[in-house]
């Protein structure tokens, strides 16, 4: 006979009091929940949240933001998934559910990577345990890191859409500059030329939009050796993007992708790399240097 497995989570209606966002939910914040508030003031909660039980109150795992507008659309009580869990098993729940919903600031997400770091020991082990890929958790643990060597320099770290002087880096572009600099072009930059530049890209990208700062990035990996002010200057003057969007066939994406894990890289990182390798098979390696 084969055994079944048995969900042992319960789904029931929650009163608002008995519910609080712990340190379990790895979001910061419930962000403007005034289009969620509506939906459910017209339609309810339409999908219930997840919660553990702690004494005699349950703690929100998932679903802070519905919680946030339930009480703001004035619900007594909300649909909850009653789960039995542990610490550890919390913050891989939150996080796990957000990343999937695309529901969460990059900040966030690198704040409960460096916390379970401290339960697993290893980023492959946090990789593995939240579903997503090496280089992902490898390259957002980076930025986090990146952060307080900017504050050392006057730079301190801003929270997103704080961009209204250059004393402040999104982390965005935190995590721009941290890819810029494990280009070969610019690790081959003197080292105190590279740690002076580092402050002065973050500075240039600073009170940019995401978009133009990306814009200011690309070049800068493309003339490592130029200044910073004409590399910024040139880079919002050119309407030409550097990004290219390309379509690999199936067979081929999978095969990068396995190169790329195999690297602990994204592929984002091995693309350029596969095709100046390319480039350097049929002669054109020369017109690079």
């Amino acid at each position: 006979m084969n055994k079944v497995a048995i969900n042992l989570a319960q789904i029931m209606e929650i009163p608002i009091a008995k519910l609080y966002i712990g340190k379990s939910n790895v979001r910061s914040g419930a962000g403007d929940i005034t289009d969620l508030t509506k939906s459910i003031e017209e339609e309810g909660v339409l999908q219930p949240i997840l919660v553990r039980p702690v004494k005699e109150k349950y703690e929100i795992i998932v679903g802070s933001r519905r919680f946030s507008a339930a009480k703001a659309a004035g619900l007594k009580s909300i649909p909850a998934i009653i789960r039995e869990m542990n610490d550890d098993e919390a913050i891989i729940a939150s996080l796990t559910e957000n990343i999937q919903r695309g529901d969460i600031e990059p900040e966030e997400e690198a704040k409960a990577y460096k916390t379970l770091l401290k339960i697993f020991g290893s980023i492959r082990k946090v990789a593995q345990k939240v579903g997503v890929n090496y280089s992902r958790v490898a390259r957002t643990m980076e930025v986090l890191e990146l952060i307080p060597e900017l504050q050392k320099r006057v730079l301190r770290y801003a929270t997103k859409g704080e961009r209204d002087n250059a004393s402040a880096v999104p982390f965005e572009h935190a995590t721009m500059i941290a890819e810029a600099f494990r280009t070969e072009e610019i690790k081959r930059l003197p080292q105190e030329e590279k740690t002076a530049k580092q402050i002065e890209i973050a500075k240039a990208i600073a009170p940019l939009r995401q978009y133009d700062a990306r814009r200011v990035v690309d070049r800068f990996k493309m003339f490592p050796e130029k200044s910073i002010e004409a590399i910024k200057e040139e880079a919002l003057r050119s309407q030409t993007a550097l990004v290219l969007r390309i379509y690999f066939i199936p067979k081929v994406a999978r095969l990068l992708s396995k190169a790329a894990d195999d690297r602990h890289m994204s592929m984002e990182e091995l693309v350029p790399i596969a095709v100046e390798e390319w480039l350097k098979q049929v002669g054109y390696r020369g017109s690079m240097d």
